[in-house]
């Protein structure tokens, strides 16, 4: 095996086990029964790696396309939905591929959940490529479907105290199934409050079962922390109409002005 094979099946196995919460696919699959009737839905998920959202749902009785980027995600979303005849999940790129638009009528659902809009891989603007997915999310809605959108929100200081910081740290360590034991280490990140773009850098320490060591550097990285006015003139943009927000997945919903860190879900229809 390659060292980029052994690392990038390390680092999704690892993933799963680490992202491995419950209480957003919960809240998911409650707004669609209560905004849907609990009809059964055909629903489009963004980004579904190894199908932590996008099984459950199948399992519920909705019709679920998913795709991802990462092969690696996807060869675990392909173990999980076996014998689900109703989950089909593909490779493609988020920002370039068409995100099913070829679908008859369009799809009832798009689901962006687990923090998908602060995950993006680009090289290019992160704010354009933020807008973008949220018009290809409305592209491949039918008139009348939903957007299901969650998030991290944070306020100018709870940005500054989680972003701006310095230091050795690591944020997912474990074992594959292979044996390879590793970790993932930062070297701390610097956040512009004025521009809300955080940007920082690490790599992966491996030891693989026959105790070869390996360092799998990462691409330098940068994200743009999102602001709830930005989002919703995004969607308003794009042709949506926020019809509910919620806060910590709970029924509470999210304020203009949040003091800290929440949680941000909103339900938006194209249309």
């Amino acid at each position: 095996m390659n060292k980029d094979f052994i690392a990038k099946h390390w680092y999704a196995s690892v993933y799963e086990q680490f992202e491995n919460q419950t209480d957003d696919v919960e809240f998911l699959l409650k707004i669609l029964r209560e905004q849907t009737d609990g009809a059964p839905q055909n629903i489009f998920e963004v980004a579904c790696g190894g199908g932590r959202i996008s099984v459950p749902l199948a399992q519920a009785g909705h019709n679920v396309t998913g795709f991802d980027a990462d092969e690696y995600m996807l060869m675990r979303c392909y173990n999980r939905m076996k014998g689900l005849p109703n989950i089909t999940c593909y490779q493609a790129d988020a920002l370039t591929g068409d995100w099913g638009v070829g679908r008859a009528g369009g799809y009832d659902v798009v689901v962006m959940a687990g923090n998908v809009l602060i995950n993006i891989e680009t090289d290019g603007d992160y704010k354009e490529a933020q807008q973008t997915f949220i018009k290809k999310a409305y592209a491949a809605l039918r008139p009348g479907g939903h957007l299901y959108l969650d998030y991290d929100q944070h306020s100018d200081e709870s940005a500054v105290r989680t972003f701006s910081n310095l230091g050795e740290s690591f944020y997912f360590k474990g074992t594959d199934e292979f044996g390879t034991t590793g970790r993932t280490i930062g070297y701390g990140g610097a956040y512009d409050p004025v521009t809300r773009i955080w940007s920082g850098i690490g790599h992966w320490k491996l030891t693989t079962n026959n105790g070869e060591q390996i360092i799998y550097a990462e691409k330098p990285r940068y994200k743009h922390i999102l602001s709830l006015k930005q989002v919703y003139g995004w969607l308003t943009d794009a042709g949506f109409t926020v019809e509910k927000t919620f806060r910590n997945f709970t029924g509470e919903p999210i304020a203009d002005n949040e003091p800290d860190h929440v949680r941000a879900t909103i339900w938006a229809c194209r249309a």
